[in-house]
């Protein structure tokens, strides 16, 4: 018989949390109609369970007013812009700005894109989750 070398299969995957990291205990809960809309319209695109989690050890996200959101998403066009006039300076079809000049323009753009969302001076680490999962 061929011995079969488990070494060189690579676990695909996260890595195992560790025992006191994992969660193995259940919570439940039950909501009226009323309360799961308001749960629904308070968790955005996070995942039920992961916003009730978040939301019970204050670690929710802080919530960015439209307003700043609006002029995150213009201030993006204009990074991609400054990167696009990188991008042809460096082809030979635009007139240089001393690279420094620029390269402090973008950073500081990008800062004020994170001052308007809130994660510049403290990132929750969270992410928001895509999907609408039943938890």
């Amino acid at each position: 018989m061929m011995d079969v070398d488990l070494t060189r299969f690579r676990r695909r995957g996260p890595s195992p949390l560790d025992a006191t990291d994992k969660r193995t205990h259940c919570v439940s809960v039950r909501l009226n109609v009323a309360e799961l809309r308001l749960l629904d319209a308070r968790r955005g695109r996070y995942q039920r369970g992961k916003w009730i989690r978040m939301a019970s050890l204050d670690k929710l996200p802080p919530a960015i007013p439209s307003i700043n959101l609006r002029a995150w998403a213009a201030l993006a066009t204009i990074v991609s812009n400054l990167n696009q006039y990188q991008a042809a300076i460096n082809q030979g079809n635009a007139h240089a700005i001393p690279s420094d000049v620029l390269e402090a323009l973008r950073d500081q753009v990008q800062a004020l894109r994170l001052q308007l969302i809130g994660t510049a001076d403290s990132d929750s680490g969270e992410e928001p989750d895509g999907g609408d999962a039943e938890d």
